[in-house]
């Protein structure tokens, strides 16, 4: 009780335990390092550098056994099968962790590095004249795997406390000629603190590479997040860009989509000497189905009229909202035959579809008449109002003859 209450004053930022521990749960270094995404990330680098470190550790071995070997002292044999078997060891693992042991690097670089140190212990222990070498080894190990070794805060924990087993127990242990109980004290505390600096130490690192992992977490986020707000952009631009050269009603092209076009067909009357057909198309009194049915009405009419005329095209083949119910065709065409069998198809499609039209007499339908203009290179000469003037003029013609009819331009 009397702890409990000295704690906030103590740390009055904490507050209480259980407001800590939910501080702690909550944290970054929770949350983000207990992700499986940084886990991988964690598991590959630990893999890595256990690779390279299990490589040195041999090395180191070998060349151990080599110095320590000496046939005329007994420990000699006993040192080098344990160098050895520490060098069999590491190199096991090295092989394996490009294997079966892929996925668990950790597990891997556990058992290695406390061979390792339960080597360097039986080492300080057999020949007292190195148990110095083998304690300043066995200070200097924890700090190292805290440098070297990314692993996870639980795996560390857990390797920090059978590590301590193994060199608390070489430490306390007084073997003859070796330091005295004072010194073995002194160094006990030193291995202490070289235990808690080396769980610091892992943390302070863990807690640097949680953070850099959360900054590009977040930056991949941001760009895919940049990314998807440009496909949207691009996509709304599209649209927009669609809208403005598309008459609202009728679906149709409007003006601005019209000029586009015969820019377009100009060039390729020039570069191809391709030919093309301007049609004019009127819809027969027009203007009674307003009168009769409302502008709901004729609005519901134009857009029947351009769906049966679009089905009557080709999909390269252009239709143009001109003004009120009068509309514009573009059509590659080679001769006037063929523009001549085209403006009959648009005429009888529409007629087809039998829209309600009891003003239209004598058909009783929505029709339209068409006037038509076979474009060639010479016209490039004329301006675009001088081909829709011509256009125009056969259209007249056409319902100047009864209308539900083509005709024409005169060259």
């Amino acid at each position: 009780m009397q702890g409990t209450r000295f704690l906030p004053r103590l740390a009055p930022g904490l507050g209480s335990p259980s407001t800590l521990l939910d501080r702690i749960r909550s944290s970054e270094y929770v949350t983000v390092g207990g992700t499986r995404r940084f886990r991988a990330v964690q598991r590959s680098r630990t893999r890595s550098a256990s690779r390279v470190g299990f490589l040195i550790i041999a090395a180191a071995a070998i060349f151990d056994g080599i110095v320590v070997f000496d046939p005329h002292l007994k420990e000699s044999t006993a040192l080098v099968w344990l160098n050895g078997a520490v060098a069999a060891m590491a190199v096991l693992a090295w092989i394996g962790l490009a294997g079966p042991l892929r996925r668990h690097p950790e597990a891997a670089a556990f058992v290695v590095t406390l061979a390792l140190a339960f080597a360097t212990a039986t080492t300080g222990t057999v020949i007292p004249g190195l148990a110095v070498e083998s304690i300043g080894y066995l200070i200097l190990f924890p700090g190292l795997i805290a440098l070297i070794l990314p692993w996870r805060t639980r795996t560390h924990v857990l390797w920090l406390s059978a590590y301590a087993v193994i060199a608390l127990g070489f430490l306390m242990y007084e073997a003859p000629g070796g330091p005295s109980t004072d010194e073995r004290g002194d160094l006990i505390v030193v291995a202490l603190i070289a235990l808690l600096a080396s769980l610091v130490g892992h943390a302070l690192l863990q807690r640097a590479q949680i953070r850099n992992f959360s900054q590009i977490v977040k930056i991949q986020a941001l760009r895919r997040r940049a990314d998807a707000s440009m496909q949207e952009l691009e996509r709304v631009h599209e649209t927009l860009e669609t809208t403005a050269r598309t008459d609202p009603l009728t679906g149709a092209g409007n003006r601005i989509r019209l000029g586009e076009d015969l820019l377009a067909i100009r060039s390729r009357l020039d570069r191809q000497q391709t030919p093309f057909g301007l049609i004019a198309v009127d819809l027969d009194r027009f203007k009674l189905v307003n009168d009769r049915f409302g502008h709901l009405g004729g609005d519901n009419v134009l857009q029947r009229v351009v769906l049966a005329m679009r089905a009557a095209l080709r999909p390269a083949d252009g239709i143009y909202r001109f003004g009120g119910e009068e509309f514009l065709v573009l059509m590659e065409t080679p001769t006037t035959g063929s523009l001549q069998a085209a403006t009959e198809r648009l005429r009888a499609a529409v007629e087809a579809v039998g829209i309600d039209h009891p003003d239209n007499v004598p058909f009783g339908v929505a029709t339209i008449s068409l006037g038509a203009v076979l474009l060639v290179p010479e016209d490039l000469a004329h301006s675009d109002d001088e081909w829709f003037a011509r256009a125009d003029g056969a259209l007249y013609r056409a319902k100047g003859r009864g209308r539900n009819r083509a005709e024409l331009a005169v060259t």
